[in-house]
């Protein structure tokens, strides 16, 4: 599961990953920048595809980008898909 180097920047919008192999009971957690964002946001994200044994949550918002983290949940199988997520940003009252 290789993120790196992330930038979306814009309401929303899809992330996807390569199909690099996530090893089981293992989690890796990446950094998408967006200038969208402010450090009291929310950040929603929606699994669309991906392993079914693969969670993924948002870990950290900062003013211009966000962490998601992913976590194979699978007890003995690596992840070797491509995790593609939806995600939202929503602006909260300052």
């Amino acid at each position: 599961m290789d993120f790196e180097g992330v930038t979306s920047s814009g309401l929303s919008g899809t992330v996807t990953g390569r199909a690099d192999s996530l090893a089981a009971v293992t989690i890796a957690t990446h950094t998408v920048t967006n200038t969208a964002v402010a450090a009291n946001d929310c950040v929603v994200i929606t699994k669309v595809s991906g392993d079914v044994d693969t969670s993924a949550w948002v870990n950290t918002v900062a003013a211009g980008s966000f962490d998601v983290t992913l976590r194979n949940n699978a007890a003995s199988a690596a992840d070797t898909t491509a995790f593609v997520y939806n995600y939202v940003v929503l602006k909260s009252a300052t």
